[in-house]
């Protein structure tokens, strides 16, 4: 019969009518058996046309949504056949895909922790084991930045070439990881024991749904949405995305490359600057560059996080007190800092944010040095709540400071006064 099917919306039909049986219940084995004895390959393409086309022939994107982890295994074989696509270091689908890397790697870590409790005498204490799947959880997390970029750069495209359909799916798909993530981790957050019995239920049902959603989106997104997506941008489109990337953030992973496309287009488009290349400020302007060197000159770090809870920006100090990386932008403050001490945060943020209080102040002693640690609350001219910043400063000097200096005497090599 495989030369019925010779053809593309041929080898369509065939697939949807097949789609149509297993949402009316045919055994999802049985289907998988007459795919793979009429098809001889499945084009990415092929499972993406499928999707619209059921979508406008009348099956409820929600229905879809449904069959469509279902769907993905029975064509997985073929599906396999597919390479993941190769694009150059700063596109935006080698930045998607690198994601993943880091992504498949804190899940694998995850797996394997689950696979030595699930080894393990029942009544044995697991619960530094189960810490450290919660700490990797909560890195998990960063996966939000990740799908709202694919929601909000790259899926308008396929609606502006009116196919909303499938984007619509995968959203769907999105909000259950989603869901999953921030159950398991309240789940984790209200048990701070665990034998491996307890330990065992709550990983194969709650920390293997995060995991298999994560995985399988993945899957999807290399075998179905980013070939189809080169396929359907241009270049033009692309690099728009790619120019809007940095507002969202990056997830577990920081491009170190710039990506400029070939195109006459690419001369009139770029990152806006302020005019004459200067920052205007309510006090005054600054180059970009005398703004990055003030805060880089700082001898403080300072830290500031949105009213939504969003860090935005880090002080590139040259001797930081706490290690920053430019992967905790656009990363939730809570998922920022040990699980023990997530209360202390959003407590300092809710008091903040209901104008109870204006700073909060700590102070730690590591080795010989005291540390300083202030959290402001940020407001505007109105007094309305627009985020926390944190300062962060080495005191111990200025804790021994005794008398006073009023003549120049430089404290490093260099001319002095007396």
């Amino acid at each position: 019969m495989s030369e019925l099917i010779n053809n593309k919306q041929k080898r369509i039909e065939v697939m949807k009518n097949l789609i149509r049986q297993l949402h009316q219940g045919v055994a999802e084995d049985r289907i998988r058996m007459q795919l793979e004895s009429l098809l001889d390959e499945a084009d990415y393409n092929d499972v993406f046309v499928m999707e619209v086309q059921l979508i406008q022939e009348g099956i409820p994107a929600e229905v879809v949504q449904d069959l469509c982890d279902t769907h993905t295994r029975v064509l997985k074989k073929h599906l396999d056949l597919q390479e993941t696509p190769q694009t150059i270091p700063g596109h935006p689908v080698h930045t998607f895909i690198e994601e993943n890397r880091e992504l498949t790697r804190i899940t694998t870590q995850v797996r394997q922790i689950m696979g030595q409790i699930a080894a393990l005498p029942a009544d044995t204490d697991v619960s530094v084991q189960m810490g450290v799947i919660h700490q990797l959880l909560n890195n998990l997390m960063d996966v939000e930045k990740h799908y709202r970029r694919k929601e909000n750069l790259l899926f308008p495209y396929f609606e502006k070439n009116n196919l909303p359909g499938p984007p619509s799916v995968m959203w769907g798909k999105h909000d259950e990881v989603r869901e999953f993530l921030k159950t398991t981790l309240e789940g984790l957050q209200d048990v701070m024991q665990f034998t491996a019995g307890e330990a065992n239920g709550f990983n194969q049902f709650s920390v293997a749904m995060v995991l298999d959603g994560i995985d399988d989106m993945i899957y999807k997104e290399e075998k179905i949405l980013f070939p189809t997506a080169l396929d359907l941008l241009t270049e033009k489109e692309w690099y728009e995305i790619y120019l809007e990337s940095d507002e969202t953030g990056y997830c577990l992973y920081v491009p170190q490359f710039e990506w400029t496309p070939e195109g006459d287009f690419t001369k009139e488009m770029g990152k806006p600057e302020n005019k004459d290349g200067r920052v205007q400020m309510p006090t005054g302007t600054f180059r970009l560059e005398e703004l990055i060197g003030m805060f880089t000159t700082l001898p403080f770090d300072v830290t500031f996080v949105d009213k939504d809870d969003t860090v935005r920006y880090f002080s590139p100090g040259k001797e930081r007190i706490f290690e920053r990386t430019r992967a905790i932008l656009g990363r939730k403050v809570q998922y920022c800092h040990p699980p023990k001490s997530v209360h202390i945060v959003n407590k300092i943020v809710a008091d903040f944010k209901a104008g109870r209080q204006e700073r909060a102040r700590f102070w730690i002693n590591m080795g010989e040095k005291l540390i300083y640690i202030v959290y402001y609350a940020v407001r505007d001219d109105k007094g309305e709540y627009m985020g926390t910043l944190e300062i962060t400063q080495d005191v111990s000097e200025i804790r021994q400071l005794e008398g006073e200096r009023r003549l120049l005497a430089y404290d490093e090599s260099g001319p002095e006064s007396v």
